[in-house]
């Protein structure tokens, strides 16, 4: 297809393009309204936001995990449990364990632990213990932190455009950025944690620059037409996400680090939906507010 019939079909349908973000949003907003109403929380949290503990036991022999979740549950059936191998860095191989619970201490578990797992916990044994109102206090603070970043990210984005049209574009391209994969890790059961809240404080920096870069061409450039000014923004916008992309997916696959791992991910699905809520929203927004104002030119003369 030419170039020429590119732009033809892009001009007649970039409407309908801009349906498809809106689309995901209205279900993504669907999924957090549901998880609120049956929970009470719009995505589940582990204990660094939550309270409880999060234990670390070095083993020499293997353990079936899932027989020791189970037991752990029916021990202590209020508190959300889980259990997870903890691997060595660079083999892959499995030297212990990792026990998140909420809403329990540590003198409740460890002695269930020494009978269940026949061993003394010593120097094999580490606990971090974090109190149900510190953990809040915790998670208070992150979104506070995460609504002042996307304030005034906002703020340097009217300043630098001063345009009302193209500043909300960027404004609403870096919202689905942390809506829609919010509602993603929801679905799959994600438990956000600290590092998961850094990630998202991460993904709108990550959301604008691809946003800005089109903005800046599209508005600010004056030669060509604007859908070849936005073509070029194209290129260099899917070479930047493409290979943030390919690292990270490299990163996801390879890190035993479930913190990196965490953050990693997180940023992996928002990079993916920014394609969407850039190329498709953004540039089909810009492109409705030029030919707008074409349009208000024409009329005046």
């Amino acid at each position: 297809m030419s170039e020429t019939r590119i732009e033809h079909f892009y001009n007649k349908n970039y409407k309908k393009l801009l349906l498809i973000p809106i689309i995901l949003l209205i279900i993504s907003i669907s999924i957090l309204a549901i998880k609120y109403n049956a929970t009470g929380e719009f995505i589940d949290r582990d204990v660094s936001l939550q309270g409880g503990i999060s234990a670390t036991i070095y083993l020499e022999n293997e353990v079936n995990i899932e027989e020791l979740t189970t037991y752990l549950q029916s021990q202590f059936p209020n508190s959300d449990i889980t259990v997870r191998a903890l691997s060595t860095f660079g083999t892959g191989s499995t030297s212990g364990l990792i026990i998140d619970a909420t809403d329990i201490t540590n003198k409740e578990i460890q002695p269930i632990l020494e009978e269940k797992l026949n061993i003394k916990l010593e120097d094999n044994y580490s606990v971090q213990e974090i109190g149900s109102s510190l953990g809040e206090s915790f998670f208070k603070e992150m979104i506070l932190a995460i609504l002042f970043a996307f304030l005034f990210m906002g703020i340097v984005v009217f300043i630098t455009f001063r345009k009302l049209v193209p500043s909300i574009a960027v404004i609403l391209s870096a919202l689905l950025d942390i809506i829609i994969p919010l509602a993603i890790i929801s679905v799959l059961g994600f438990k956000l944690s600290t590092a998961g809240i850094a990630a998202f404080l991460m993904v709108i920096g990550y959301s604008v620059d691809t946003d800005i870069l089109l903005t800046t061409r599209v508005l600010k450039r004056k030669s060509g037409t604007s859908f070849s000014r936005m073509k070029g923004a194209f290129k260099t916008g899917m070479t930047m996400t493409l290979t943030t992309i390919a690292a990270l997916t490299v990163g996801v696959i390879v890190t035993q680090s479930v913190i990196i791992k965490e953050m990693f991910t997180i940023i992996l699905i928002a990079l993916i939906i920014d394609l969407i809520s850039t190329w498709f929203m953004n540039a089909s927004l810009l492109t409705w507010y030029i030919k707008r104002k074409e349009n208000e030119a024409i009329q005046n003369t």
